[in-house]
């Protein structure tokens, strides 16, 4: 089934649907080739006259997906069979790669608009899977891009750091008509294929975003991972304070697990925790922190 689409097309008179788009934005971003070596074989796009500009998508020599002629075009589903989107603005353009984990960027409004779409094409799978990352704001030529935005790629996951939208996966509730644009941090486990927004999670110290934190369960000192502004001792509004700032995504005194009154306790998300195996539990006594475990969770 199609995604739905976060960022319609822009409309614009079919002449500037035409060739002409794709020398606006030099670079691979809207390339007719784009080649990639994965561990199934070279995955190939082209959309060029030998296509007819047409998308065609192949794995090795056999053609994954070909675009129909007509008005019909690549609908983008969560399987790379089903083609990408391109907006007859060309094939994306590789970000990284890691060994059957290719991040994708494809234009979705014309290049005026520097509007990216990220993705993420799992090479592991029988079936290539497609995951959606979000949506990328470019800035202009003359801005420069923040330090702390960007790829990065390991054996267990990656983290993409953007100016943009999430992907739907990661909007609580209904998804917003016009969402404003924010920095954005996602995570992906390669191992647990769970993505996770990690704007609203709690870091935690000497502990790799990917792997598993089970062991956490069993540590002998808790609080030793814990960020600073959470030690053992501080005032409850305190250690609320600072779990509103990682982001957490309801309000802690306003709720079962946090509220004073029913409970001397509250719990975030831990980021890398993307498959929510473990739960740091923060319990309070004459209201200051007296102690933090880790609770594992059953799968």
């Amino acid at each position: 089934m199609p995604r739905p689409d976060p960022h319609p097309f822009v409309s614009a008179p079919a002449s500037l649907l035409a060739a002409a788009w794709l020398a606006l934005l030099p670079g691979p971003a809207l390339a007719t080739l784009m080649q990639v070596d994965t561990p199934q074989g070279r995955f190939t796009c082209e959309s060029s006259a030998d296509t007819d500009y047409r998308q065609v998508l192949k794995l090795g020599d056999k053609i994954l997906y070909r675009q129909p002629r007509g008005p019909d075009a690549p609908q983008e589903t969560d399987l790379l069979k089903d083609g990408i989107i391109d907006r007859d603005l060309g094939c994306p353009s590789v970000v990284g790669h890691n060994g059957g984990h290719i991040v994708l960027r494809r234009a979705l409004q014309p290049p005026q608009y520097q509007v990216d779409g990220y993705l993420l094409v799992d090479f592991t799978q029988d079936d290539p899977a497609l995951i959606d990352l979000g949506t990328g704001h470019r800035p202009a030529r003359n801005e420069d891009v923040p330090a702390d935005q960007g790829l990065r790629i390991t054996d267990g996951g990656l983290v993409l750091r953007y100016y943009g939208d999430l992907p739907d996966m990661l909007i609580q509730g209904d998804p917003p008509v016009d969402p404003a644009p924010a920095a954005r941090a996602v995570l992906y486990s390669f191992s647990s294929g769970a993505l996770q927004d990690l704007n609203t999670c709690l870091p935690l110290k000497e502990v790799p975003l990917f792997g598993d934190l089970g062991f956490l369960a069993d540590a002998p000192d808790p609080a030793r991972y814990l960020p600073a502004g959470v030690r053992i001792g501080v005032p409850r509004a305190d250690v609320v304070a600072t779990l509103r700032r990682y982001g957490t995504l309801y309000d802690p005194d306003d709720t079962d697990g946090g509220s004073t009154q029913t409970s001397p306790q509250l719990t975030i998300p831990l980021c890398g925790d993307a498959n929510s195996a473990v739960m740091p539990l923060f319990l309070f006594e004459s209201d200051r922190l007296k102690t933090v475990r880790f609770e594992g969770l059953e799968g």
